[in-house]
């Protein structure tokens, strides 16, 4: 009997740490421009190595008032609420390439998304690492982590793991 409830008190508390931490790819990624339109001036690739990675480059300057952002759906995201939000990136090349800007969007209709975390930290760091934010609102809609991104051509934004924690 002992057994049985050790075992139901494991499952369970299994069950609970997963439904606190949730983990996402950043592949499925999309470029955007000013108000929304698909943007020709960012590029989004699977990163070598590994290929769940993602990549971000541009051939042209991209500066602070050219709003290019990298939106990044967080598909599976379990109601509840959410508590912080992790990103991992790094930036490579000559440098002045960051994320400018980081932002947890979610939407209902079709016409509006509201903005839940708006984090204007620059991420600019060149070796791998792990930037976290407050977010500290419970899930009511489609979710997507937007950022904001500054480059020089020759430069590349690289992003890997994305968590939301409870």
């Amino acid at each position: 009997m002992k057994k049985l409830f050790f075992l139901f008190v494991l499952a369970c508390s299994a069950t609970f740490l997963a439904a606190q931490t949730q983990f996402f790819s950043p592949l499925g990624a999309v470029p955007v421009g000013p108000n929304g339109p698909a943007s020709n001036k960012v590029k989004v690739n699977a990163f070598c190595c590994p290929s769940t990675a993602l990549e971000i480059s541009t051939n042209v300057p991209v500066g602070e008032n050219d709003f290019q952002w990298i939106n990044i759906p967080l598909d599976g995201l379990n109601a509840g609420m959410i508590g912080k939000l992790v990103v991992c990136y790094q930036i490579q090349g000559a440098g002045g390439s960051y994320i400018s800007q980081v932002r947890l969007t979610e939407m209902m209709t079709p016409n509006a998304a509201a903005v839940k975390v708006d984090d204007g930290t620059d991420l600019n760091s060149t070796v791998p690492t792990c930037f976290s934010t407050k977010a500290a609102y419970p899930v009511n809609g489609t979710t997507t982590l937007a950022l904001k991104v500054v480059m020089r051509p020759g430069d590349k934004i690289i992003i890997g793991g994305i968590t939301i924690a409870r």
